[in-house]
Parts: C-alpha cells; sequence; structure tokens
C-alpha cells in the first residue's frame, strides 16, 4: 500500500498493509471469467477528502465467475474501532455491468475525521450510524434506509468566499445579468443545492441527527463570522432519478451561537432554544423560525433622557445604573428570502438594582421604539457597535460615558491588590493570606458613588496537604451599603477542595460564593460541587497513556551527540 501513498500523494496522505491474493484470469474479452479471493492484511490508508485512518484488517475479496464480488460481513474499522459491515454481492457477468444486493451497517462509526487546514471547505469529526441497502444496477442504483448523525460529531463547513480585493488587483470586473439570473454562477450555486449530479440514483432515507452533535458554519473565515449550532432533526432526504433533491423535516435547535465580526469588534448572538428550521421540498425551499440575543450591559439614560426630568440630577442618575438589555435578531420566513427583524427588550424575569420608576420608564420607552422602526434601528447599531444607547442629539449622550477617574481608580485597585498579597505571603506560618480590591462606580443612591469592596481569603491545608480548607468574605469600604449584607461578613466565601489522588490529578471541590451583582438585586449566594480532572502532557498522546509508561519514557537515555 505504500506504492499507492507515492502515486496518489495529491489524495492520499499515508498508507500502510498489503493487499495480496490469487486470481484466475479465463474466457474471452467479452465474456471474462475471473474467479479467486482479494485479501486485505492490515490495511490502513488516509485521504484529505476523509481523513482517517480507515483500516481493514484480515478481510477478504471473494470474486466468482458469472456472479460477481462477494462480501460476507467485510468489515472497515475507523480511528477508534468502531466497524461498518458490508454484506451481500455486487453481481455481474462481464464486469462491465453490475446489479447490487448490499447491505451496509455501522455504529458510531467516524465516517470523516478531517483536521483543520488553510483552505479546507470542511472539517472536524463525523460520526454516523447506518443501516442501508442497496439494490439496482449500476445505471439506476436505488438506496434506503436510515442514516444517523451521532453524539460525538463536531464538523464545520465553510461557505467559500470571492476575495473582490483579489479580483480588482486581477483587473475582472463581474456583472450579474438579472434578465436572466439563472445563467449566473451565484444563483447557479444555490439551484445546485436542489438538482444532484447523481442521475439515475433512487435514494430515500430517513436522515436523523441527535441532541450533542455540533455543526458549524464559518460565513467569513477570514473576518472570523460563524454559526455554531447543536440540536434535533428528524428528516426525510431522496434523490429521484431526474435527480431532484428532496428534504422534509424540521431541525430544532438546542443551543447555538452566531459571532459576528466588524474589525475589531466581536459580537456574539445566542440562539434561543427551541429555534427551529423546518424543510417541506427542496432543500433551499425551507421555513426558518430563528431568535437569536446578544446582552448588553449598559445604562438607559440616553434611551429616555427626553422623557425624565431634566431638572432634577437625582433622578436622572438613577437611569445611569447598567441593565442587561437584551438585543433580539430574528430570521422568519423563507430560507433564501429571510424576514430579518430587530428588538431590544429588557428582561422581565429578574430583579434589578434599581426603582420601579426606572424599569417601566424604560418599557414604555422600548414600547415606544417599536413604533419607529428607524429609531428602533439606530440604537440596535449603537449598542451592537458601542455597546450604549444614543440620545437623539448623540453629541449629548451622557451614558456609559469614559470617567478617566473611575479608570485610574480601577487600575490602583489592581496595584494594590498585587502589593498586599506580596506583603502577606509568609506572615502567617501555614496559613495563607489573599487580597482583592475593586472599585467600581455606582448609581443605585441617585448619584454617582464610588463603590470599593475588599475580599480578603484565608487558605489552610489539611491531611497531609491532600484537604484544602479556604475562607473568605467581602468588606464594603466605601459606597452604599447593602441591606442584605449587613452583618453577613464572616466567611462569605468557603470552599473545600480534596485531593482524590496524590497527584491532584482528580479532586472535588464543595463551595459556597457570596459575590455582588449590579443586575440583579444586591449579592447571589452561589453553593456547588465540583469534579475536576487536571492533565499535563508534552504529547497529546500522552493524555491515554498510562502514567508509569510516560515516565518510563521520560527517563529512557537519550542518544549521546557524536
Amino acid at each position: 500500500m505504500n506504492t499507492f501513498e507515492g502515486a496518489l500523494k495529491e489524495f492520499v496522505t499515508s498508507a500502510s498493509g498489503a493487499v495480496n491474493g490469487s486470481v484466475s484470469l479465463r474466457g474471452t474479452t467479452s465474456a471474462p471469467k475471473i474467479d479467486g479471493r482479494i485479501n486485505f492484511d492490515n490495511v490502513a490508508i488516509s485521504t484529505l477528502a476523509i481523513g482517517g485512518p480507515l483500516r481493514v484488517d484480515n478481510e477478504s475479496l471473494v470474486v466468482v465467475s458469472n456472479r460477481g464480488m462477494e462480501f460476507n460481513q467485510f468489515t472497515i474499522r475507523d480511528s477508534a474501532g468502531n466497524r461498518m459491515n458490508i454484506n451481500g454481492i455486487v453481481g455481474t457477468t462481464n464486469f462491465v455491468n453490475y446489479d447490487f444486493d448490499l447491505t451496509i451497517r455501522g455504529r458510531n462509526f467516524r465516517a470523516l475525521s478531517v483536521p483543520k487546514v488553510q483552505g479546507s471547505i470542511y472539517y472536524g469529526d463525523l460520526v454516523i450510524s447506518t443501516n442501508l441497502h442497496i439494490t439496482g444496477t449500476e445505471a439506476a442504483p436505488k438506496v434506503d434506509g436510515s442514516l444517523t448523525v451521532n453524539d460525538g460529531t463536531d464538523f464545520a463547513v465553510v461557505i467559500p468566499q470571492r476575495d473582490p480585493g483579489i479580483v480588482s488587483r486581477e483587473g475582472v470586473v463581474q456583472f450579474i445579468d438579472f434578465d436572466d439570473p439563472q445563467a449566473d454562477s451565484l444563483f447557479r450555486n444555490y439551484d445546485s443545492l436542489n438538482k444532484s449530479i447523481l442521475v439515475g440514483y433512487d435514494v430515500a432515507t430517513n436522515l436523523t441527527i441527535q441532541k450533542e452533535a455540533k455543526f458549524s458554519v464559518v460565513i467569513d473565515e477570514t473576518n472570523g463570522d460563524f454559526v455554531n449550532l447543536q440540536g434535533e432533526a428528524n428528516l426525510s432526504a431522496g434523490i429521484d432519478p431526474s435527480g431532484k433533491v428532496s428534504l422534509t423535516g424540521s431541525y430544532e435547535i438546542e443551543k447555538g451561537s452566531y459571532q459576528i465580526s466588524y474589525n475589531f469588534l466581536q459580537r456574539k448572538f445566542d440562539i434561543e432554544k427551541g429555534s427551529r428550521i423546518v424543510w417541506t421540498g427542496e432543500p433551499t425551499d425551507a421555513q426558518l423560525d430563528l431568535k437569536a440575543i446578544y446582552v448588553a450591559n449598559t445604562a438607559p439614560l440616553d434611551l429616555v433622557s427626553n422623557y425624565i426630568s431634566a431638572s432634577n440630577q437625582s433622578i436622572r442618575n438613577t437611569y445611569l445604573q447598567k441593565l442587561p438589555f437584551q438585543v433580539i435578531l430574528s430570521l422568519q420566513g423563507e430560507l433564501m428570502k429571510p424576514q430579518i427583524g430587530f428588538d431590544i427588550v429588557l428582561p422581565t424575569d429578574k430583579n434589578y438594582n434599581v426603582s420601579s420608576d426606572v424599569i417601566n420608564n424604560v418599557d414604555i420607552r422600548l414600547t415606544q421604539l417599536r413604533q419607529e422602526p428607524s429609531e428602533l434601528n439606530k440604537q440596535v447599531f449603537a449598542l451592537l457597535l458601542l455597546n450604549r444607547f444614543v440620545g437623539e442629539n448623540p453629541f449629548e449622550s451622557s451614558g456609559d460615558g469614559f470617567n478617566a477617574g473611575a479608570f485610574a481608580r480601577q487600575s490602583v485597585s489592581k496595584l494594590l491588590t498585587e502589593q498586599l498579597n506580596n506583603l502577606t505571603q509568609n506572615l502567617i506560618e501555614g496559613v495563607d493570606l489573599s487580597f482583592d480590591i475593586a472599585s467600581t462606580d455606582d448609581y443605585t443612591t441617585g448619584e454617582r458613588r464610588n463603590r470599593t469592596d475588599l475580599n480578603v481569603g484565608l487558605s489552610k491545608q489539611l491531611l497531609n496537604n491532600r484537604l484544602t480548607v479556604t475562607v473568605g468574605s467581602n468588606f464594603e469600604l466605601e459606597g452604599p451599603q447593602n441591606t442584605n449584607q449587613r452583618g453577613n461578613n464572616l466567611a462569605g466565601n468557603v470552599a473545600l477542595n480534596y485531593m482524590l489522588s496524590r497527584d491532584g490529578r482528580y479532586m472535588l471541590r464543595a463551595y459556597r460564593k457570596n459575590e455582588y451583582f449590579g443586575e440583579v438585586d444586591g449579592y447571589v449566594i452561589e453553593t456547588g460541587l465540583r469534579f475536576i480532572i487536571t492533565l499535563d502532557y508534552d504529547r497529546f498522546a500522552d493524555l491515554f497513556r498510562r502514567k508509569k509508561k510516560v515516565d518510563n519514557r521520560d527517563r529512557q537515555p537519550k542518544d549521546p551527540i557524536p
């Protein structure tokens, strides 16, 4: 097989093993009689198209005159050892015309395992289970059965882009003839999704996608725009003898995201659970019902500045408290001509550290925006580009502006934190002390107040250093006091780390954390239990070797330098 690797280096990346056998050839060229057996001895092959390697270990292909080629549980293994079995016969009497009677079954088979390289149009792992039956002839094959895309799939498709910069340097300008759009290559690409090159085939399969299967669509590889999808689908896919492709069923999204980039700006929309794509015929004839959300933590003052009293500065300052606004992108209607809409909402299922008047006025203003599409779009793009609202006069916008004093205080807080930790490094033997100082702006009282929090942590190791106990608390040094927090500063944060193994590879952590959040009403207490695995490795293969084998390999003497 090494010979094929050299001869087909543009397609085959590696090949090993041997193919041998004994075949007798008799008869005439018009009626050959071929009998024998072809043996595959530990054959492994990797290609650019499917990755791999795919292995065939000690299998045989039997050739019988007047019958054809027989597959008797012919087994192909993927890189993880999962099997794909081919059983049946490819019938022929002259080795020119063929008829099929094959069954292909596999479970959790890694059909594609392609690394990401520059210029790839797809990459990742595609794990499938199949139960397919192939009949018919070479001119009119028929395929029916089921195909499942399993958990463990993490596959990406890259949409090819035409670089206008490269085209301009070549001096080529391409025009679209809208009187005959079907003749243009841009429109022809869409139509090709509905028309297969496999004319004469009759394919009918049930396609299932499991919930944990992950797919990515790279929209613009240069800028970093991509969509991640994860969800369930039950589809019926087919190709009729004329080459027409059909697809019916729905794909319901469990979770996903859409990241867009513009120069140095990156914004990530989280696709809402329950969004779906429904096919009713051709692959491009799908109906969209998608909703994606981007959260912008910003102050609402510029949104409502013209609707509140300008004379009462205290009231205006309450609108400088940041709130988690959701920018909603919706795609509805036809796949090729979607209706794109935007909205801005403030979730009602949360408690905010502001007065009810602020929430009510913000909701009223957002309702008004929905009746003013141009103003709504202006605020949407302001949130996406600037992460803030803009007033009717953008030059007078006052919310979320740059505050040099706050910036300086935050920088000094980081410096004090570092120096305090250095001073207390060896203050108490056997006990570790840590400090963290954080400075922020607070508008909950109606005016801008400096807020400074001091977090103190103390840790002690017990049981031969297997158990680490850490206690700590947050002290409000400056700023408005939270009534729920007063008198509760002692041991506000507790963490217990226990090493299940002596080397610390496996660890169990129980914790209680008390932390201030501006988006909710004061402090939030989080309690949890975690299981942690920590692995160190020099080579990726070391993750799957036993520790003793890795240590022995590291202790092997190196060849002396001559």
